[in-house]
Formats: C-alpha cells, sequence, structure tokens
C-alpha cells in the first residue's frame, strides 16, 4: 500500500521526452502510485509502450506527439491536456540527447541541437505547464539531468553546458516560483544503461568499473526517488537535484 503522502491519487502528469528516454518505466512509476499519465514525445513506439503499462494499472492516458523543442507544438499539447482533463499536477522533463565531440570539432548546428534538446526544451514545457499551475497554485516539476550537470567531461562541453543550465534552471525557477507552492527539483543520473531493471553478477560494460557499485544506472533506480519529488511527501524540498550515480558524485 502506497503511503498517502507518496500517493498521486487523482493527479495528472505529463511526462515529455526527447532522446534517450526512460518514459515506460517513469509512466509506470507514477501510475503505480495513482497518476494519470499523458506522453508527450516524438518516439511513437516508446509511447506506446508506455501507455499500455499506465493502462495495467487502471490510469488514464493519452500520447501525445511532440516536438519538445518546438514552442508552438508544446502550446498545443498543454491545451488539450488542460482541455480534457482541467490540470497538470506534475511535470517531468525527460530530455536527453547524449553528444560527445572535441569542442573544436563542435559545429554550431550540433551546438544548437545539444542546447535546444537539452535546456531548451526544459524551458519550453516547464514554462507552457507552469502558467496552469501558477492558476492552481501547487505543482511539482521534475527534470531528469545527468551527474555532468556538476562534473566535468572531456569531448563533452556541449552536453555538459546543457546539463549544467538544467541546474541553474532548477534552483532559479525553485525560489521564484516558491510562494506559488511549486516545487522544482532534478535527478541527476549516473552513466546508464537502456535497460530497465536486471542485476549482473559482473559488470558487462567498460564504464561500470569508474562506478562505485559496478553497474550502470537504470530507469528502476530513480522510479522512486520520481514518485517522492512528484508527491506530496516532497512539499518542503525545492530547488534541489538528487543524483543518482552509483557513488560517482562521492569521489574528490
Amino acid at each position: 500500500m502506497i503511503p498517502k503522502e507518496f500517493s498521486l491519487e487523482g493527479k495528472a502528469a505529463i511526462v515529455a521526452g526527447a532522446g534517450r528516454s526512460w518514459l515506460k518505466t517513469m509512466a509506470s512509476y507514477l501510475a503505480e502510485a495513482g497518476a494519470d499519465i499523458v506522453l508527450s514525445s516524438q518516439d511513437q513506439k516508446q509511447m506506446e509502450e508506455a501507455a499500455q503499462e499506465v493502462k495495467k494499472w487502471g490510469r488514464r492516458t493519452m500520447a501525445i506527439p511532440t516536438d519538445v523543442t518546438n514552442c508552438q507544438q508544446i502550446e498545443e499539447m498543454v491545451a488539450t491536456v488542460i482541455s480534457q482533463w482541467g490540470k497538470v499536477d506534475i511535470l517531468v522533463n525527460s530530455m536527453d540527447l547524449q553528444f560527445a565531440k572535441p569542442l573544436l570539432e563542435v559545429v554550431e548546428d550540433e551546438w544548437h541541437q545539444v542546447i535546444a534538446t537539452n535546456l531548451t526544451a526544459v524551458f519550453l514545457c516547464t514554462k507552457a505547464v507552469g502558467r496552469h499551475m501558477i492558476e492552481s497554485k501547487r505543482g511539482k516539476i521534475v527534470t531528469i539531468s545527468s551527474v555532468l550537470a556538476e562534473r566535468g567531461l572531456p569531448n563533452s562541453t556541449a552536453y555538459c553546458a546543457s546539463k549544467g543550465g538544467v541546474g541553474q534552471f532548477t534552483k532559479a525557477l525553485a525560489l521564484e516560483w516558491a510562494r506559488q507552492n511549486i516545487q522544482v527539483n532534478a535527478i541527476g543520473v549516473g552513466w546508464a544503461s537502456d535497460e530497465a531493471h536486471g542485476e549482473e553478477a559482473e559488470p558487462t560494460d567498460p564504464l561500470a568499473r569508474y562506478i562505485p557499485l559496478r553497474r550502470l544506472c537504470r530507469a528502476d533506480d530513480i522510479g522512486a526517488l520520481l514518485v517522492y519529488l512528484a508527491s506530496d511527501a516532497s512539499s518542503y524540498v525545492t530547488g534541489q537535484t538528487y543524483f543518482v550515480s552509483g557513488g560517482v558524485m562521492a569521489h574528490g
């Protein structure tokens, strides 16, 4: 049984994704806690799989194909949700375009694409949803970010800059909207696998040897934290990035 502070019963959540995304798992955790889920992405297959997962928990769901770097499409998506469901209580920004290249080889279009997907899309989705949250004087915004919001990595300047921007966006907006009873937080994911779950006896990826817990992060590793940050249990938490890194952030 879900403790009442963690319950999302009666809540409407938008899970917006671009790039590598864990839509299915995140939607499943939120639906299990009681939320109805809107799926907003350009990946039709991921949205269909996530919608089926939500239905297993008996929750309502909508899948709205959206380019989350396009302001007009985002506004139309949010307007559809408000028209049909009347509210948005939770926004999950899950944008992650991975990109690695030495800075001197990065062309301007590549830089703009990384910033547009990883940072500008967060701004656009948050602004469109936040307008309605402010009217209702409550809301939860959770952005899936990266350990590279705080850690540097060679040949990843564009990516690090985009995720660093998400960290500062989270802090500043948390202060700006605190009096509106809107909590704004982020989850900083470590080196990650596309798998939702699993148990490896030994590391199966070369990166794992750099991770104290000796495996890559999986979608299940952030599920419970996502529910916490989307629920009333975190009503006194805002402006934070919680790192789920297998111990990487503990290194000096």
